[in-house]
């Protein structure tokens, strides 16, 4: 049964391959981000960081703790 399962995957390695090859070639095409664009986007991971790793140790943060997290202080619920 591993061998089967392994043939099936080593099938779908050149696809998958190709695959890639093709989503690198559109990335290469796009413009690059601005300075802003780049900020935006990695304090964007490092929340979804912080919310998931919370998630998985069985924290319960909330959206206002990851800001409080994130930003070192609170914001209004206004």
């Amino acid at each position: 049964m591993k061998h089967n399962k392994l043939l099936h995957t080593t099938n779908k390695l050149p696809g998958l391959l190709s695959d890639l090859a093709d989503i690198q070639l559109k990335v290469k095409a796009l413009s690059p981000l601005s300075d802003v664009e780049k900020a935006k986007l990695d304090q964007s991971f490092a929340i979804e960081q912080l919310y998931n790793s919370s998630k998985v140790e069985g924290t319960q943060l909330t959206d206002t703790m990851i800001e409080h997290a994130i930003y070192g202080r609170q914001f209004s619920s206004s």
